[in-house]
């Protein structure tokens, strides 16, 4: 089964010290075999979940791996009479505790208030007493999943760009109002209810979390925040300016309107790719960014 380059989009806050984790992904790879599907060499082998060449090289004949990819990204060709399943567990991003009181909706992307009766894109989804969710969509779904609950900030998960098959993504963990408020407060900011949030992250060529990524909108005004998690802590422009291994920024009060970010290395400010979404009032709307076409 081939690995699909969609990562989890958890997000922890932990009990003690407000300090904040996010899980892009399970790992890397579980075996030698993961890391020859990521394009690595046949010396590869995956320690502690992270794939090592040991030909020292980029792996792959020559190819980089990473962002050997930039600029010759060709997306699959979804076939549309073709299904799979997506299953996702909620929980609640302080305890993890399974979230089994939420409506979720699968939505086209255009469709901004979800109101779409289209078989194509489910709604009214409950999940079950695991938090487990159940979907079948068709091949090329390019939408988000609209979750919400008395006990949770209204949020929003988009795939990024049209996917083929099942997303590896485990558990989407999401945030009360008080853990949202004090999230934003670490980024030296206060939440504007009127206002939505972005959270993004970054992959690179294999699908894993990218480092080294900057992000930019053209949404933002002057009451927008910028921010990047450092070592798992928002922290902003100047003291960050680009994502750690975990791949993960945003920006906090945004304007209420369509949005897109787009992401570049920050080294040499090459264009890795974008994702359009739609920012909603005291919503969490949560992105990934892989590389795209050009």
């Amino acid at each position: 089964m081939s690995r699909v380059a969609i990562a989890s989009l958890a997000l922890v806050l932990a009990a003690s010290g407000c300090t904040v984790v996010l899980s892009p992904d399970e790992s890397q790879c579980e075996a030698a075999a993961d890391c020859a599907e990521r394009g690595f060499g046949d010396t590869a082998s995956c320690v502690d979940g992270v794939c090592v060449d040991g030909a020292g090289g980029g792996g792959g004949g020559g190819v980089d791996p990473i962002w050997g990819c930039l600029g010759k990204v060709v997306e699959p060709t979804p076939d549309p009479s073709k299904t799979f399943t997506i299953q996702v567990r909620l929980a609640f991003a302080n305890g993890g505790e399974a979230v089994t009181d939420a409506d979720v909706d699968f939505c086209d992307k255009l469709d901004v208030n979800c109101t779409g009766t289209s078989p194509d894109f489910p709604k009214g989804l409950t999940p079950d007493a695991t938090g487990l969710v159940s979907a079948t969509l068709k091949q090329g779904f390019d939408g988000f999943v609209k979750i919400t609950s008395s006990e949770i900030v209204d949020s929003r998960v988009y795939v990024g760009r049209p996917i083929v098959a099942p997303p590896q993504v485990k558990e989407v963990q999401l945030l009360r109002p008080l853990e949202y408020e004090t999230l934003a407060n670490l980024a030296q900011g206060q939440v504007d209810p009127t206002r939505g949030t972005a959270i993004l992250l970054a992959v690179d060529c294999s699908g894993v979390a990218a480092s080294g990524v900057r992000f930019e909108t053209p949404n933002g005004d002057a009451d927008t925040i910028p921010f990047y998690l450092i070592n798992q802590a928002p922290t902003i422009p100047p003291t960050a300016t680009s994502t750690d291994r975990d791949g993960f920024g945003g920006f906090f009060n945004l304007p209420v309107s369509a949005a897109v970010a787009r992401a570049y290395r920050e080294s040499d400010d090459a264009f890795i790719g974008e994702s359009s979404f739609q920012i909603l009032a005291n919503t969490i709307s949560y992105v990934q960014i892989a590389p795209t076409p050009q």
